[in-house]
Formats: structure tokens, sequence, C-alpha cells
């Protein structure tokens, strides 16, 4: 497609790219007069990268006149390929991009990297697959009616019945959805008793958009948060939705969403974790006859991208998802939905850093749609925002069925006896509810067996070399694992350093706690939920099928336990060691601790049983226990918020944070003195610089970490102190020494 000697045509553009690589710059490409494809912004193209083929995004088109580039025009090189035949992104997610490139500072191919489904950014076709529908046949029908299936022919006979439950089908991309295998249906096929049909599009027309008639009578709140919310289905605001456990804010979206599909339009809704995903999709599949599809990591690419194309073309009236959802490009937006916006897993802590929260937001004012963000234990940030009148926060202070209210208890563990870090009182406590027919969940905030494995002859303690922390020992596979850098390896029987044979896990984890359980309640059946047990796909699932199915007695878990899970008969929390959480570097660390208090506590008393919290601590007279049990999150909240004001910490002040790793420490100070100094050029804005220093876990995989921290009252020079500096940071000699990025309202390391 060149022409002779470089030369250049009036009809020819230049074309501005995207592509992911550490540089915040888009690259210039010229695009032949007859190549077929009219180029768009937000078209995907394969461009020449040095010795390799990039895909990029295209985001800006010229005319040669209007070319300004340190290159010249001829000798730019050609797009080899457009990918797509129009622009992938409307008006608003491209508006969307171009807000977070100015406000994270990012480079754009990494945005667009996080934007993308991984498929579409590897190049592969925006193209719909064919779907296949599974259906039963009327000798289906009477072979369940007529008890023809073998009574040990189990799975046949639920497949049966879940393909007889829905009339219109189950499509073949949803079988995992219905725990449905397709070796099941193969059989029932061979037999006539189901059929499989292809199409090309999915059937999204039916009567009636709800599956039963509701019943369920809303509380004065509810209606009243429902009117207030329904008012703005047709602009942009944002609504706080704070809501004590068990007050029915999943109800109050549920008649939001119905309200937008009937208009037409779809349901946004993202949830912090994969685990509780299933159970939101029940929800909404029990209660909408609309096509729901899912995006979190848990899916495959191809089965991502389809899901994505979908709530593209309008097909998906509703998408659940984690917070990469929250880039779907949308046929028709009409309300995003954020359950426990409160949650950390919302922050990206890799890669391109962003809050899924507020770009929500950012998103929901260029959609002119609602946001609705819900929580028992609301950020600060959000509570902040409502005193600003940014937010308009609707309380639900009731709970919405018959639950009774929770009894909490302090146990203070100085100078008590423990049984492998149970108290006496908490042991009693779980017999009690036990003998009650009741379950019990006990939180650790730690997986594995113990926290250090130490030898009790030398004090050899197993160190992780990369990270300079401790490696969990796992007990059941016998093995090291650091958690920061996740390398592992065997655990040793004799100690390396003086070869005794007296190496011995030290401290409490959920392994070891699950092991102490077991031998003081050997009647009871006992289940362990953390990453480590869950790593199977359905795993999370079965194993929450199981509680409410009365399967499991005591569930031992960690935070995964925390999220909005309804365990009806749970009727005793105990948190066994909240010293940990209570006291931490970051001052964050009372809010967290304050919201995980309130939401393990919020899986008892959600029902007309009595529930119990029993809580552990070294530190029974912490100022915030007294306030979280006598007075709510809420009372905890504004006396946190005041501190912050008073400390100028955010957020009622602004913070970005240049964090740099090197395998040696002196490049990685070297250079962010160097920014220091660029910094500091720019005295004239009220921008405070602390640093450099030590991030808090200095040395991780290997590398070692720095940090420099900037903070400001005024967001405007914060961000206008980055904008002014940013190209002489990148061109920095030290920065090409280390690896470094910039992180706006940074919430911790990591």
């Amino acid at each position: 497609m060149s022409k002779p000697n470089g030369s250049t045509t009036n009809h020819e553009k230049v074309i501005s790219v995207a592509v992911n690589v550490p540089l915040r710059r888009l690259f210039e490409y010229r695009l032949a007069a007859d190549y077929p494809i009219p180029p768009q912004v937000g078209q995907r193209v394969t461009v020449p990268f040095g010795k390799q083929t990039k895909t990029g995004v295209i985001l800006a088109i010229s005319s040669f006149e209007d070319y300004h580039g340190d290159l010249p025009v001829e000798k730019l090189k050609f797009i080899t390929s457009i990918l797509d035949e129009q622009s992938l992104f409307g008006p608003s997610l491209l508006k969307l991009y171009q807000w977070m490139e100015k406000y994270y500072h990012a480079p754009p191919g990494e945005i667009w990297q996080t934007i993308l489904p991984s498929e579409l950014a590897k190049g592969k076709p925006a193209e719909r697959s064919r779907d296949s529908i599974w259906q039963i046949t009327q000798q289906g029908r009477e072979a369940l009616a007529g008890n023809q299936v073998a009574k040990n022919a189990i799975k046949q006979k639920l497949t049966l019945a879940k393909l007889n439950e829905n009339r219109h089908g189950i499509l073949h991309s949803r079988l995992a959805d219905y725990d449905i295998q397709y070796t099941t249906l193969k059989t029932l096929a061979g037999k006539n008793w189901v059929l499989r049909d292809f199409i090309d599009a999915l059937p999204i027309a039916h009567d009636q958009i709800t599956n039963l008639p509701n019943n369920l009578v809303l509380t004065e709140q509810q209606t009243k948060a429902i009117q207030a919310i329904s008012q703005s289905l047709e602009q942009y605001q944002t609504f706080l939705l704070f809501g004590v456990t068990a007050s029915g804010k999943t109800e109050v979206y549920l008649r939001l969403i119905e309200q937008v599909i009937l208009q037409g339009k779809q349901a946004l809704v993202l949830v912090p974790e994969i685990g509780l995903t299933p159970q939101t999709l029940k929800r909404f599949k029990d209660r909408f006859n609309v096509n729901i599809v899912v995006l979190h990591s848990g899916l495959t690419d191809q089965q991502r991208l389809q899901n994505w194309l979908q709530a593209k073309s309008g097909d998906a009236q509703i998408i659940i998802g984690t917070r990469s959802a929250l880039f779907s490009e949308l046929f028709s937006p009409g309300i995003i939905i954020i359950d426990e916006e409160h949650d950390q897993s919302f922050r990206q802590q890799q890669g391109f850093r962003y809050s899924a929260r507020d770009v929500a937001m950012v998103r929901a004012s260029f959609e002119n749609i609602p946001v609705v963000l819900g929580s028992a234990s609301p950020s600060l940030e959000s509570l902040i925002n409502v005193d600003k009148n940014k937010v308009r926060r609707l309380d639900l202070t009731e709970k919405a069925q018959s639950q009774t209210d929770v009894k909490f208890r302090i146990i203070d563990l100085k100078k008590q006896s423990l049984i492998n870090g149970l108290s006496r009182d908490l042991i009693a406590g779980i017999r009690h509810h036990l003998d009650a027919k009741s379950q019990v969940l006990l939180f650790l905030n730690r997986r594995g067996y113990a926290p250090v494995l130490l030898c009790h002859e030398c004090g050899w303690s197993s160190l992780c070399q990369r990270c300079d922390i401790h490696y969990t020992y796992h007990h059941q596979s016998h093995y090291l694992q650091c958690h920061h850098c996740g390398s592992n390896r065997k655990a040793p029987t004799q100690c390396p350093q003086c070869q005794s044979e007296q190496v011995v896990p030290v401290g409490l984890g959920t392994e070891r706690l699950a092991e102490a359980v077991t031998a003081l309640f050997p009647d009871a059946k006992i289940a362990r939920i953390d990453r480590d047990t869950t790593r199977r796909k359905s795993a999370m699932n079965d194993y929450v099928d199981a509680i409410k199915g009365g399967e499991i007695d005591i569930l031992i878990g960690t935070q995964m336990l925390a999220k909005g899970h309804h365990f009806p008969n749970v009727t005793l929390v105990g948190l066994i060691d909240m010293d940990g959480a209570l006291y931490s570097a970051d001052f964050r660390a009372p809010e967290y601790a304050a919201q995980l208090i309130t939401q393990v506590s919020g899986r008892t008393g959600r029902s007309s049983k009595a529930g119990e919290v029993i809580i552990q601590t070294h530190h029974s007279d912490h100022p915030m226990l007294s306030q979280i049990i006598h007075s709510g999150y809420a009372t905890f909240a504004e006396s946190a918020i005041e501190e912050r004001v008073e400390a100028e910490l955010p957020p009622h002040s602004f913070a970005a944070m240049f964090q740099a790793e090197a395998p040696f420490v002196d490049p990685v100070k070297t250079f962010l003195q160097d920014t220091k100094q660029i910094l500091d050029r720019y005295s004239n804005l009220k921008v405070e610089l602390l640093g450099p220093c030590p991030a808090l876990y200095t040395k991780k995989a290997g590398k070692f970490r720095y940090q420099l921290f900037l903070q400001s009252v005024n967001r405007n020079q914060l961000h206008q102190l980055l904008s002014l500096t940013m190209n002489d940071i990148e061109s920095l000699a030290s920065a090409k020494k280390v690896r470094w990025r910039v992180e706006i309202d940074p919430v911790g390391d990591s």
C-alpha cells in the first residue's frame, strides 16, 4: 500500500494509535488512500512496531496538513490493517477513556488493554459465534412425569427437570450456569428426550420480563428508595443506598432493574468477587425472564468476548460482573449498580490502577443514567461525597423481613488460656449454638496452616528470600508458600540451619483452625472456605449450596465469607483474631476493620433465630470496637471522617504516589529523588511531597520498592503538577533503570 519513494497523496490520513506499551503517548501511522475500510475512532488496527506487529486502537484521525509530529509525514509507517468495519465503542465509552487518561495519567495503550476483552486485544475478530439451544421434547416430558428415568440416573433426572422449568430452552453457552453437563445431554438426546437446535441469534423475546409474580411486601424505606431513584432513571445522579445487612438492598435493585428493562434499556450490576456472582445470577434468573450474561475472570477468553458482544448488541438486558465488566459497551444503558461499594476488590491493583466505583460514577454521568452504590458499611469517600452533595444518601435502617437483632460480645484474650486460638467462652458458645441445631461461622483472615515455620532449637524461620517475609506453612500438602509473590517449595522436616527435627508451625491459619475445631467437635460437619479450597470452578457455589442445605455445621473461612452471602441458619459468628485488623501502618486500618466487622457480623441474625457475634481481641477497649457494637457503623464513620479532616488525610485531601522497583535499591532511590527534583520546580502549587521512603513491603518478588507521595487539599493543583511534569519524568535517564508507575488515590501497598 506504500507509495513510490515514500511519497504521499492528499487523500491519505494520519492515524494516531494507542499501542500497549508503557509510554504516555500515541503513535502516528499513515493510512493508504485506497484502503477499503474508512477509519473511525475506536476501531482496532494492526501496526508495525519495531520488529513486531501489534494490535492498537485508533484514537485520532487527521489530514497531512494538520500533522505536526516529530517525524516527517513521509517517514511514517503504514497501518497494516483495520480489523473492524466500524468503531467498537460508542461516544460515551470513548469519552470515558479520555477522562481516565487525563485523571489517572496512565499510558493510553495500558488503559485500552484493560478496557478491551483479551480476545479483542489480541486482534481476534469481534464476531458472535453461532450458539445452540437445548430443549426438552414431549417424550422427555412424558419420561419425567412417568418416572421412566432410572433411579440411579440422578443427573439425567435433574437435567430434564431444569429443561422442563425453562420452557424457552437453555443455551449451550449457559449450561454451566445450570450445572448441566454436556455428556448428560448427549445421553438424553440419544433417547430423544432432549433436542439441540443451532441458532444465529439469541432468543430474547419473551412473553413477560419477570418469571413469577412478586408478592414480597416492601418496607416503607425500600419503597421511598425505589421512588427516589425511579425519578432519576432518565438522568445522571449517584445514590448511596446505606442499608444495614438484611435490609433488602437487593430487592431495591431488582425493582429498579425491572423498570429499566421495561424502558428497553440495560442494567449493569457490579459485585466485588467472583464468588458472589453465582448467587447473584441465580437470584436474578429466578426473577427475570430475560437474557442475563456474566463477565468475570472465571470465564474463558472466548466466553467473555461473546458475553461482551451480547451486551454491545443489546441482546443481553442484564450484565453482572466484577470490576472489569464496567467497561462493557452497552447498546442502551439504563442504570449502573455497584453492590458492596466499599469493597477493596473494586480497586484494580495490577497494571492500570483505577477505582471501579469512581469510574462508574463518571461513566454514568456521560451516559446520563443513575448509578446506585449499595453497602451496609459505605466507604468514607462515598459518605464525604454525600456531605458535598455529590451523592444522595438513602437509608435502609430496618431489616426487610422477620430477622432478629444481633447481640455482640467481646472476649478479652489478655491472660486467657487458648486452645489453638479459641477461648473457652467461644468454645462454649459454639457448643450452645450447635446444640440448638444452628450453624456457626468462624472468621479468620489468614489462610494456610500457620504463618511461620520455626525451629524450636535455633530460632530459624522460613523466610521468602524474594520478599523478606515469612512463608506460610500449608500442612495438608506439606509445603511453604509466599502469599506475596506466590513462590512455594516443599516444607523441610529438619532445620536447614542446625538440622534439628524440632521444626514447628507458629501461629494460626484457617487450615490449622479447622483441624482444631474438628478435634473439639468431632461430630460436627466442618467446611473450610478460602482461596486454597475454592480453586475448582464451581467450588464456592457448591459450598454455598451445602451451607444453605444444612449439610455443614461449622464453616471456617476468610474474607470470602464476609461479602453478601445469605446464610439464614447461621446464628453465631466468631471473629477469631481481630488484633491485626485493628492496628496497621495504613491510616485506613480502622475503616477497613469496621467494615470487616460489620460485614462478617451481617452473616448472622438473618432469620427468626437470634444472632450472636463473639469478637476475640487483646484490645477490648479499642474505641472503634465500642462504636461499632454500641452505636453502629454510621456513628463510627462520622468520627472517622472528622479525624481525616483534622489530619488533612484522604478523602478530605487528595493523593498520588510514585512507586519504583528494581533488583537493586540504589536505582530506585535515584529515580525517585530525580522525580522529586522535577516536582519541586513547581513549588507555587500547593502540593506536599513525602519521601522517598520504603514501601510497606520493601522487597517483593526479588525487587526493592520505594515510594514518593504527593498530597494536596486541592485536587486540581495535584493533577496540574502531574500534567506539567510527567513528560520530563518519563524522559529521565534513571527512569529507564527501574520499573515505575504513578497511582492516583492510592489505597495502600500492592
